[in-house]
């Protein structure tokens, strides 16, 4: 498990996209891969992708985070979330007499109200926390792949450079010892 999580980040630095442009992709693909919009979460996440200048592909990969593993937990947490928030007597709906897209619908507007609450703040908050962490991840992640120092890293920050992509040396700018 673990030679295959270095391998996915090996593969993950070596995307020929900027750090900022990968951490857009997560994000989008991560709030649409929660989302209440079953059927459409690949399409939204490459479109509002390509709306914010984000990595496509692991945007459209991203979405796969609801998946028949993950589902039951993490829409049980949406609708626990959603519910919090509207309220109502009810706690869980009875999904055992769910047997058709009828009996599906029959749950009500206030069923879809709540899951759609719940998914767009799980969605808000887990998009926005992968975002800045998988940035500076990322950041991180390029600099010591190119063999940047992080001392060069600050001088370039100091220097009104804020995008990562700029921490990476070119041909001429790499560091030679002194002799």
């Amino acid at each position: 498990m673990e030679s295959k999580l270095r391998d996915w980040i090996r593969k993950l630095v070596q995307i020929r996209d900027t750090p900022e442009a990968l951490a857009r992709g997560l994000a989008v693909g991560f709030f649409f891969g929660v989302s209440f919009f079953w059927g459409f979460q690949f399409l939204f996440a490459i479109f509002f992708s390509h709306l914010l200048r984000g990595n496509k592909v692991i945007a459209a990969a991203m979405t796969f985070i609801s998946n028949p593993l993950t589902s039951l937990p993490l829409y049980s947490l949406c609708y626990i979330i959603g519910h919090l928030i509207m309220g109502g007597s009810d706690f869980y709906p009875d999904f055992a007499k769910i047997h058709s897209l009828e009996g599906f619908l029959a749950l009500g507007p206030h069923f879809f109200l709540t899951m759609l609450i719940g998914t767009t703040l799980v969605g808000l908050i887990g998009g926005l926390t992968l975002y800045f962490l998988s940035q500076r991840l990322l950041c991180a992640l390029r600099r010591w792949h190119h063999g940047t120092t992080s001392d060069r890293f600050h001088s370039k920050q100091k220097m009104g450079s804020t995008d990562c992509q700029s921490t990476e040396l070119s041909a001429e700018e790499t560091i030679k010892p002194d002799v």
